[in-house]
């Protein structure tokens, strides 16, 4: 994947992700949290946050993805 700085904020390079729970992969941006679902154009902003991607705990929402290998 060719590096692509985030559209939100431009701290940092869009990362692949995958959920530990059900596999399902995504882009996020380790900064601010923004999600990209994988068919999503990472050149463009996006409304998504990890928080509401995740239905789950926020406090816990990195204990539930990793970086894809």
């Amino acid at each position: 994947m060719e590096q692509v700085a985030c559209a939100h904020c431009g701290q940092d390079w869009v990362r692949c992700y995958v959920r530990k729970d059900t596999g399902q992969r995504f882009f996020m941006c380790p900064e601010c949290e923004s999600v990209w679902d994988l068919e999503d154009d990472l050149h463009e902003d996006t409304d998504m946050y990890l928080s509401e991607y995740l239905p789950r705990d926020p406090a816990k929402d990195w204990e539930i993805i990793t970086q894809c290998t």
